[in-house]
């Protein structure tokens, strides 16, 4: 196995295509994971040094791990980057390679070449990651310590085939909630739901929307919407509606938008990222309604996964979604083993 070590921002395009088709050979890859996501935060928010870790096998790339080294508290840390707005952060590794990809890092940060080091933070990690429970025993062969720390979970949904065997799956109280609140928004007349999935002339309109009703929904969204936020995510949804994976809905009521959700869709999945609401039409629960119909849609279309991403809020869970903890790696020199 060849491992290389890029730190210029050009490599993000330099990889892309081999990063792509790692993407493509890796059913677990999250669309976090993109190039497109992590050199948009990069631009907007990276500090320290970059390390885009590769590993190359048989022709082909078969890992990648993005990391930053940048100092801390008088320690130096490398940490996989972008956790405050990236939901999941697992290196990307081929089915099959998990092993060898991990050992080759750990080897190659126990070397005299590697540079100076004190701890690696591997930041939200997914429970049933198949590179999860390999740390611990991969970093005790190589002479370091590991603490791992729940951070939150992720709920997810398993979706049936049918809408019917859907609400089947449900509480036989939020299964009545949810048949109710649908029918009284619907009753209001002029209601609609679109989605906005490809570039065009009404993406930007549609963004400054999205973040609109972001902001309103809360105070705390509010504050974390400050500028560069802003356009951080601007450049990633219009980035993301011209790769294809990137979906925004709108609920409108008598022509006005009630409710919105951003999500991305790979592959088998709906993963649901972040939602804004006018309280002016709180009352009628448009958030729900519109989740109801993503839901819905998404059954219609074979899905076989409605990931909510991370964060405990129990509207999740009264859509059936179930819980899978999501934890950060630490990984340290053993300094009693010198």
């Amino acid at each position: 196995m060849q491992m290389c070590i890029f730190h210029d921002i050009a490599a993000f395009e330099e990889l892309a295509q081999p990063w792509q088709d790692l993407l493509g050979r890796s059913p677990g890859a999250s669309p976090f994971m993109r190039p497109t996501w992590l050199r948009t935060w990069w631009d907007h928010f990276g500090e320290g040094e970059l390390y885009l870790v590769t590993f190359e096998a048989e022709g082909r790339l078969v890992g990648l791990i993005p990391l930053r080294r940048i100092p801390r508290d008088g320690r130096w840390i490398l940490e996989t980057f972008g956790e405050e707005v990236t939901d999941y952060l697992d290196p990307l590794v081929e089915p099959g390679w998990e092993e060898t990809v991990i050992h080759a890092l750990l080897a190659w940060l126990t070397r005299l070449e590697a540079p100076g080091w004190d701890t690696l933070l591997l930041w939200n990690i997914r429970e049933d990651s198949t590179l999860f429970p390999l740390w611990p025993g991969a970093a005790a062969a190589h002479g370091l310590t590991v603490h791992i720390e729940r951070l939150t979970i992720c709920p997810m949904l398993p979706l049936p085939p049918t809408w019917d065997a859907y609400l089947q799956m449900l509480d036989r109280k939020d299964r009545h909630e949810l048949r109710r609140k649908i029918r009284r928004l619907e009753a209001v007349g002029n209601v609609r739901w679109y989605l906005l999935r490809e570039d065009g002339p009404e993406a930007d309109g549609a963004i400054e929307t999205f973040l609109a009703l972001m902001a309103a929904s809360s105070p705390e969204k509010a504050a974390f919407l400050h500028e560069r936020m802003r356009a951080f995510f601007r450049r990633v949804i219009r980035q993301g509606l011209r790769e294809g994976w990137v979906r925004l809905s709108f609920l409108e009521i008598e022509g006005e938008k009630a409710a919105t959700y951003l999500d991305f869709e790979d592959r088998d999945r709906i993963w649901l990222y972040n939602a804004g609401l006018n309280p002016r039409y709180a009352a009628l629960s448009p958030g729900v309604v519109l989740l109801a119909y993503l839901i819905r849609q998404a059954i219609e279309q074979g899905k076989r996964v409605f990931d909510f991403l991370r964060g405990d809020e129990p509207y999740k869970f009264r859509f059936g979604a179930r819980e899978v903890p999501l934890h950060r790696i630490r990984i340290a020199r053993d300094r009693a083993a010198g």
